[in-house]
């Protein structure tokens, strides 16, 4: 049963993935500077309980980027001993370069953990010997955790937002829970309860539920855009979106957000990395053929809510040598002279998560 779940998780994980396309850059990403928060002022709903949100979708544009891989890639390699490093999450404090991200030392006999690793310069890192979050052992939680998605408050607490599995199963696991920390470095304590939980039978959400990337507005609210589905192995996938207000209250949007459309993301259209951008919203986002292939591409709101895709995605297609069958977004760094950098993990391999991490430079197109 654990191996017929690595299996599947594997192949999600791999779906996940976006090759790279594009002229390497032959220079390191400099030293960033950054308090580790996403904000920026929304104008999504303000409500607390579930509801669907209907709006004219703006008309279809060209990205206003191009993604250059780093020469260098990948800049955080499968270690010798474990199934792969992905999923990364990236925030900068005081020129510290903190990075989570999924691994298990042995993808078909050990559940998947949340690692920790630093670095001073983004492309040479050190990981820590322990894992910074692993199954609970009890709850919602037992079994695996995975996928970590972390913001900082203004008091400097730490919240990571995860992927949890109380047993072995096919695939994300059913819930997302939240864990706080005084430190980016940890210890990380765990909620009793999950944040968010599979939704109702039929759903579009009702097999799985995975936090896809999470956004902090200057009115205190939080954006939490997560990836769902019925099943991992047979139906589409999509992202919803969950908001927090200040004092707790979740608005789960009833209708995902973004979702399969057609060519590039015909089958997925799903694990948005959303971040400020242009008086809105901007996100890369992986698509997947029924091939399968994943690439990934980019779209726009002006709200949080109603997404518009780029008329010329993917942007970033499956190629290098370490990431030829697939490419996963994984996180947005913004460094002090205004370029972003695109944290993504890459697999080669079809039939097993060998999975590893690099980075490619968010570019003006033109």
């Amino acid at each position: 049963m654990k191996s017929n779940r690595i299996a599947a998780w594997s192949l999600a994980l791999s779906l996940l993935v976006a090759a790279c396309a594009g002229v390497p850059s032959t220079e390191p990403p400099p030293t960033a500077s950054d308090d580790g928060a996403q904000q920026v002022a929304a104008t999504v709903p303000t409500t607390t309980t579930t509801t669907t949100t209907t709006v004219a979708e703006p008309e279809a544009a060209p990205s206003p980027f191009r993604l250059e891989p780093f020469a260098g890639n990948p800049v955080l390699e499968r270690p010798a001993d474990t199934g792969g490093a992905m999923l990364p999450e990236v925030r900068v404090v005081d020129g510290t370069f903190h990075m989570w991200f999924t691994q298990s030392p042995d993808w078909l006999s050990v559940p998947e953990a949340i690692y920790h690793a630093v670095s001073d310069d983004g492309v040479s890192w050190t990981v820590d010997e322990e894992p910074a979050l692993t199954g609970d052992g009890d709850g919602f939680d037992a079994f695996a955790v995975a996928e970590a998605r972390v913001l900082r408050e203004d008091d400097g607490t730490w919240i990571m937002y995860y992927n949890a599995l109380d047993a072995p199963r096919p695939g994300p696991g059913a819930a997302i829970g939240r864990a706080t920390a005084a430190g980016p470095e940890g210890p990380w304590v765990r909620e009793d309860d999950p944040i968010v939980t599979v939704g109702p039978e039929g759903s579009w959400d009702s097999g799985f539920v995975t936090p896809s990337s999470v956004v902090r507005t200057d009115d205190g609210r939080t954006l939490l855009y997560y990836s769902g589905g019925k099943d991992i192995m047979s139906e589409p996938a999509y992202a919803g979106l969950v908001i927090i207000d200040a004092d707790g209250a979740l608005t789960r949007l009833e209708e995902p957000v973004l979702g399969p459309e057609e060519g590039w993301n015909e089958w997925w259209g799903w694990e948005p990395v959303v971040f400020p951008f242009d008086d809105g919203f901007g996100a890369f986002y992986s698509g997947t053929t029924l091939e399968p292939r994943e690439s990934i591409g980019w779209a726009w709101s002006p709200d949080g809510v109603t997404w518009t895709e780029a008329s010329d995605n993917p942007l970033l297609e499956p190629g290098d040598p370490w990431s030829t069958m697939w490419v996963v977004a994984g996180s947005v760094v913004e460094l002090p002279d205004g370029r972003r950098l695109l944290y993504y993990s890459g697999n080669s391999d079809p039939n097993l998560p060998i999975y590893s991490i690099g980075i490619a430079e968010v570019v003006p197109a033109g």
